[in-house]
Formats: C-alpha cells, structure tokens, sequence
C-alpha cells in the first residue's frame, strides 16, 4: 500500500426501493460528506460505493463484494457508512469484518449515526454496546421481513395485491384489474379457436397470420414484428383462470429472509378469490376448453408410454447444443433423433429459418472431426510446454500466502515494521518475476490444462473415434447452425477454436 489514505464511502439501499436512485442514497451521501469534511481528510483519495436494491442480511451484494476485495488488496484505509445496518444486518458476518478482517488490514470502520469509530476502540471490539447493535440490525431485519410478508398476505388474501405485470388481456387501473380490449379481443379469439377444435399450433399459425403481437411485446408496446406465438403461450393462456374473473396470488414465495431466490408453491396452496374483476371468457366456454384438453392430455400422454426416457437421452447426443444461427432458438430433434429442425419459425413463412431442417448425420461427423482435429493440435502443442512455467500458478499462490503470513506476523507484533518492508520486498520482486512468466505463457498453461481435461475424457488414449454426450457436454458449449448449412462452434475450452 503506498501513503496515500484511501478512504471509501458505502451506501445501500433497501430491496424497497431498488427502482431508482431515490432521495434516501442522496441523504446518505450527503451526510457522509458532510462527516468527511470535518475530518482532517484534505489529502485523501475518497472513493464511493453503492448497492441500491439489496438486502443487508447477507453480503452477496456487487458493491461490498469489490469493496472488501479492495480491503484484502490493501487498497482501502478506512470506510464510512451511515449506520452498521447499511453495511450489514448479519449480526455473525458483520461482527467478523469488524473484528477480524478490518483490523487484519489495519482498516478504519466509521458508522457516522452510531457514533462508532473503530479508532476508538483500538486493541478491543468494542464491547457489548457494538455487539447489542448487531443483534438490534439483525432481529430488525427478520421482523420487518416477517411483517412485509404478513402485509402482502392479508393484502392478497382481500384481493388487494394486484401486480403491475398482470394477465395479457388486462391492465392495472387505480390498483384495480381493467380490461384492455385491444389484447383482450386476441385472448377471446384464442378461447373460440380452441373450442372450435383448432389444436395450438393452428391457433398460433392464425394469430401469426393476422399479425397479432405476442403477450411480450404487446407489454413493450411494439407492433412491428414479434408476431410468432409458441404453443406453451397458448396453453398458458387457455388454463388461467384470471380470465374468468379468479384473482390468483402467492404462485411463488421468496426461499429465505433477504434471497433473492424464489420457488414454485403447489397450486392446492395459492389464493383464488372468484369474481374479483371483469371476467373476459364465460365460465361456460373457459370450462368447456379444460374439458377438451383434458381429453387431449391423456391421448398424448397414453401415446409417450411406450417411449424409453434413457433410451431417448442416450441417443439425443446434441441435447440443447444447436442452435438456429438465424433465430437464435434451440433446434428441437425428432423423435428418432436423425433431424434437428427450428420450431420456433415453423409457422412463419417468411423467416429465414422458416422449415429449416438440419440431419445429424450432417453434424455429427463434422463436429467428430473438428473434435478430433482440435485433440491432435493440443497434443503436439502441450508436448513442448516447460514443466516449469505449468508449476508458475503454484508458486505464485504459496508466496501470496507467505506474504499474508508475514503480514499477520507484523499485525500480531512478532515481526517489526523494518523486518516486514524486507521480507515483503524480496517476496514482491519474486513475484512480478513469476507474473511476467505466467503472462508469457499463459495460452501454453491454458493449453496444457485443456488437454489434461480431454486425456481423462478420452480415458488417456489420445484418440476419439466416436462421438459422445459426455464428449459434447464437455467441449461444446453451443453449435451455431445457419439455413445454408453452414456452422460455428462455441468451445467451453479457450484454446479450442
């Protein structure tokens, strides 16, 4: 670290209010600066930090996560925040970077509303005051998080949640469910189709045929293009019973306090509420549909038994590998797996891909072989790679860890300052000596690892002779295939190309 004071500010706001940067990061900023200016801090380099949208429960946030990478660089000397609950709610992880980490690094921690400066407490933690905040931010914010959810429950359980991003077919008015006739004309059509015995993929060939725009881009306001409705979209249309009035809510719920990762509820579990807004199909015709596609559910279903599950995965080597080069969308196999033919285009006549139909016994061959070519070249290649420019990367990683050693030892008070500038010198000119090295043979590295990861594929023979899913899953990360037959190959390994 050189002497110049680096002094960082983190503001975050809450889950809440992740829309915008609203007036609550401009108060925090502001009262930040405002603390800065009175401290003796005209030479330092100040640096700022934001999350706006994320939960202080847990620290997989993007701003924090390069602000303490920046600690364990030693290129940060003091941080500034509002409060200890804007830099963290998680009493056991917050009291660990204010108790160990910090200190580790000789960083400086300032929570301006708490009137903590970690200067203050230099050789303690900061007693029992610091620690009863952590718990207070911690209990805090698992209370609020029960009573918003509770909130949002007995709204939903009144009918009162209604989503911005509601049913095609309707739109959100004074926080009420009102029809928009121009989408909701499309939805009456796709019911009648349906009742009339037009099967999901005629009923996407009439809305493409009439130009009428999908719910996406119907929601982006577009009409140009777009027009290309998939069977699923149908189905999910037809069997949404929003339609008939139903409000449905709570389809999914949030795994944990502050995650951002959501799961499916069962159906028995979500909350209907009939006749709750206007009804676009008739109870009569909405039910009439089920009916039908009940009957039709069975018929395709009794039509799979027969089929082998793994017999099928053996044979679909390419598993969602192809790509349409024109539209962008998976290539989907026949039932046999000799034809890989884009779906998404099949009812638009004047795509490029429209009908477009690719044989594996076109692609396989030629993948095999650029396989097999690619294994040959990483073969001779890694055959004259220096032993030790592969062994760089190691001793780069065990004198970083003799450095933070070292480091520790100077914390601790066993080693003196002069002692520590020596011993991190030498290891810092061995290092840029070795860096220089690894920059030098970087592509031989990647080369050398690439064919380490194809030998154990290939079982240590050097030579592929068939393709397999293993194979593919493994080098493959997509195959671009164009109208003209053409292809490209997106390798998973840098040095294949």
């Amino acid at each position: 670290m050189n002497n110049e004071l680096v002094l960082a500010k983190y503001i975050r706001l809450s889950l809440d209010d992740s829309k915008s940067e609203s007036m609550s990061i401009i108060n925090q900023r502001a009262l930040l600066d405002r603390h800065i200016a009175n401290m003796d801090l005209s030479t330092a380099t100040i640096i700022e930090f934001v999350d706006n949208g994320y939960s202080g429960t847990n620290y997989e946030r993007p701003a924090i996560q390069e602000l303490i990478e920046l600690v364990r660089q030693g290129k940060v000397n003091c941080i500034i925040v509002k409060d200890m609950s804007r830099f963290g709610r998680n009493m056991i992880d917050t009291g660990y970077y204010l108790e160990r980490i910090f200190p580790l690094y000789r960083v400086r921690f300032i929570s301006v509303c708490d009137d903590y400066d970690s200067n203050d407490y230099i050789g303690d933690t900061g007693g029992m005051d610091v620690a009863l905040k952590y718990l207070i931010h911690e209990q805090y914010s698992r209370d609020l998080s029960k009573k918003i959810k509770s909130a949002f429950l007995s709204r939903a359980l009144r009918g009162e949640r209604v989503s911005k991003n509601c049913a095609f077919g309707y739109m959100k008015v004074n926080k009420k469910l009102e029809i928009d006739e121009s989408a909701a004309e499309t939805v009456r059509l796709i019911f009648n189709l349906a009742y009339n015995g037009k099967c999901n993929e005629d009923i996407c060939k009439q809305l493409y045929e009439e130009k009428r725009p999908t719910p996406g881009l119907y929601k982006k306001r577009k009409r140009n293009g777009g027009y290309i409705w998939q069977s699923s979209c149908i189905k999910n249309i037809l069997k949404d019973e929003q339609y008939i009035g139903t409000y449905i809510a709570g389809k999914t719920r949030t795994r944990d306090i502050g995650s951002d990762i959501t799961e499916v509820v069962d159906e028995s579990e979500w909350i209907k509420i009939p006749d709750h807004h206007p009804a676009i199909i008739e109870n009569d015709l909405f039910y009439a549909v089920q009916s039908r596609n009940v009957k039709k559910s069975k018929t395709i279903s009794e039509s799979k038994t027969n089929t082998s599950k793994g017999q099928c995965e053996d044979k679909n080597i390419l598993k969602s590998k192809l790509i349409c080069g024109s539209c962008m969308h998976v290539l989907k196999p026949n039932d046999r797996f000799t034809t890989y033919s884009c779906s998404y285009t099949r009812i638009a006549p004047d795509c490029d891909c429209y009908k477009f139909k690719v044989q594996s016994s076109e692609v396989e061959p030629y993948i095999l072989q650029l396989i097999q070519k690619q294994v040959k070249t990483l073969n001779k290649q890694s055959s004259d790679l220096p032993l030790s420019e592969l062994t760089s990367g190691e001793k780069i990683e065990r004198l970083e860890n003799t450095k933070r050693c070292i480091y520790e030892q100077f914390v601790l008070g066993s080693i003196d300052a002069d002692e520590f500038k020596g011993e991190k010198h030498k290891i810092d000119v061995q290092l840029d000596h070795l860096k220089q090295i690894m920059q030098k043979s970087n592509e031989d590295s990647k080369i050398a690892i690439a064919n380490e990861s194809l030998l154990k594929i290939i079982n240590g023979s050097g030579e592929i002779k068939i393709l397999t899913r293993q194979l593919v899953d493994a080098l493959i990360d997509k195959v671009y295939v164009y109208p003209d037959k053409s292809m490209k190959i997106i390798w998973k390994i840098p040095t294949m190309v």
